[in-house]
């Protein structure tokens, strides 16, 4: 799905874990497997809205396997007012070979 929000979209080549606050939207079993290191897990809209309008002063950043879910949770986000949240368009699998810690169990 493309995001009408393009301008939080952000790439991979582009993407500095630590100018955000990261959250994985991947189910819980596919979080504890394997995550970035510096993201927490949140699969709850309302609750990543929560996040998001208690910490406005923080980029927020969703990420999920290839993109497509962030990008719709960050869509309907910016459609209820909150303007923190951005969305990577990436593989996950190709998190490590960019460079990325990812956490593996």
């Amino acid at each position: 799905m493309e995001s009408a929000y393009t301008h939080q979209l952000v790439e991979l080549g582009h993407f500095n874990p630590k100018d955000y606050c990261v959250i994985d939207v991947r189910d819980a079993e596919s979080y504890h497997k394997s995550h970035l290191k510096e993201a927490i897990h949140m699969d709850d809209l309302n609750a990543i809205k929560r996040f998001a309008l208690e910490h406005p002063q923080d980029k927020v950043l969703l990420q999920c396997w290839r993109g497509n879910t962030a990008a719709q949770y960050a869509n309907a986000l910016h459609g209820v007012g909150v303007s923190n949240i951005y969305f990577l368009k990436a593989n996950f699998e190709d998190f490590k070979a960019s460079g990325l810690e990812v956490l593996e169990n």
